[in-house]
């Protein structure tokens, strides 16, 4: 599909190696394009791989036929990998990449809450020990004494 769009904004930023793109694509007969269709239009206009190109936001306003976009087109994907937020890159990737990449994603949470479950039930028995001295130390305490109140009631006539 050969997408057209119109570039809005377009700077460098020398620091991060990278370009920084705001497109704006009229899809009169279509639905808001996909972000693969993005990175490849536009990494076809800047002669690079859609590999380096990143789209951080697309955005449709309702009634509306067109959509903005902004995307992020990189000297190097070694600085994009280190510099690119992590739900960028799942975000980028085709439905079923994307799936297998939030499944691995679940699977690591799972093995890090299995490991952190030994080590709270290790410590929980040592807080109980400590507790229980305290409560007998609030115990031996006397309740100070009641001061009167002031106010109408406590006031001589």
């Amino acid at each position: 599909m050969d997408m057209e769009f119109k570039v809005k904004e377009d700077n460098y930023n020398s620091l991060l190696k990278r370009k920084e793109v705001l497109i704006e694509v009229d899809h009169e007969e279509t639905g808001t394009p996909s972000r693969i269709e993005l990175k490849k239009a536009v990494a076809l206009k800047y002669g690079t791989k859609p590999e380096n190109v990143y789209v951080i936001d697309v955005e449709t306003k309702t009634g509306t036929q067109s959509a903005i976009c902004e995307l992020q087109v990189y000297d190097d994907p070694k600085i994009a990998a280190s510099v690119v937020p992590r739900y960028i890159h799942v975000r980028d990737l085709p439905s079923e990449e994307r799936k297998k990449a939030r499944e691995q994603k679940a699977k690591k949470k799972e093995e890090k809450t299995k490991e952190e479950k030994p080590k709270e039930e290790k410590a929980k028995p040592e807080k109980a020990k400590e507790e229980k001295p305290k409560q007998e130390d609030k115990k031996e305490e006397k309740p100070a004494p009641e001061t009167p109140k002031k106010g109408k009631e406590s006031a001589p006539k």
